[in-house]
């Protein structure tokens, strides 16, 4: 407990020496128009948070999925396997979830709004160890508007777009609470972008992140303690001009839960620290180098039916997540 408390004090005590947002250093053309890829990395970074929620789910605090069972398995599995049914089951399962996310992005000078909406489903194994693997398949819907501020006159257009995420992953579970994931991989979205013109964008994203996570029991609650890093990077190719961005984010923090029968409403704090950089044509878009994100949630059981809603805010961008899923 005393090392959760240092590391809990640690992070307060650098929310509040460290300044809320320092910008990257982006040169801006005011000719050339937005950058699509900014856009579209809204998608990447939504899809890849949402799968590392996803194969973790069964840890508690986490989300839940849909998941079904294929066939029957002889060999018993030891008692680490949180991430899969019981012995009697076999080791291959495939899951699904669907997940909604609304967000605002107020960071000048290219501000956006809208929403993505994932299909995300797995083919996964696990044997009798603690390594678990699987392979991912995330089906996504871009729907935003976008305002550009830098340019004279001001430009404001729609976005609209549809793609998909292939990535294979791990998990390493040393005990019930605590896990060690890797995942990586890549897609492609193929938009459309009306503003003065219309174009038809191609979005071609990677991504890869590592995660530890450590649940323990507070009284009453449960304190789940996260730590990542994430890499993002989109590539938009469009006749008019291409551009690309690169995210590399570190996150950690917390998030303490209170349990409940049917509802367990929960409070997290995370501090992000990134690494961002835009090239090619468009208009440079910004990202805060560090800045902290807060979450409000709410999870709900009702028999094996299990969905959870999260309030999300940062400096200058908002998002509201909803998960649904199925306890096995």
């Amino acid at each position: 407990m005393k090392i959760i408390h240092r590391l809990l004090w640690l992070l307060l005590a650098f929310q509040v020496t460290t300044p809320w947002a320092q910008s990257s250093s982006n040169t801006q053309n005011p000719n050339q128009k937005s950058n699509l890829a900014a856009i579209g990395q809204v998608v990447s970074t939504t899809t890849v948070n949402a799968l590392s929620a996803s194969y973790l789910s069964s840890m508690m605090g986490g989300i839940g999925v849909y998941r079904w069972q294929l066939g029957e398995s002889s060999n018993p599995v030891d008692a680490r396997s949180g991430l899969a049914a019981g012995g009697e089951d076999s080791p291959w399962s495939i899951w699904a979830t669907p997940v909604r996310s609304t967000f605002r992005n107020n960071i000048e000078p290219i501000t956006s709004s809208g929403a993505v909406s994932l299909l995300i489903g797995g083919l996964e194994y696990r044997g009798d160890g603690p390594w678990v693997g699987g392979i991912s398949l995330s089906v996504d819907r871009l729907s935003a508007t976008t305002h550009n501020s830098a340019v004279t006159p001001e430009t404001s257009g729609s976005l609209t777009g549809n793609g998909y995420t292939l990535a294979p992953y791990a998990v390493y579970q040393f005990s019930p609470t605590r896990a060690l994931d890797l995942t990586w991989g890549g897609g492609k979205s193929h938009m459309d972008y009306i503003s003065t013109t219309s174009t038809s964008p191609v979005d071609r994203r990677r991504l890869a992140s590592v995660g530890f996570t450590d649940i323990h029991e507070v009284g009453q609650f449960l304190l789940m303690l996260k730590a990542g890093h994430s890499w993002t990077k989109d590539a938009v190719d469009v006749s008019t001009g291409n551009s690309e961005t690169l995210l590399k984010q570190t996150r950690v923090g917390g998030q303490l839960m209170m349990p409940g029968d049917m509802f367990s409403p929960f409070v997290a704090y995370y501090q992000l620290f990134n690494s961002f950089t835009a090239s090619g044509t468009g208009t440079a878009p910004v990202e805060y180098s560090t800045t902290g994100q807060s979450q409000l949630g709410l999870n709900v059981a009702a028999g094996p039916v299990f969905g959870s809603m999260v309030l999300q805010h940062e400096h200058g961008r908002q998002q509201f997540r909803v998960y649904i899923g199925y306890r096995y």
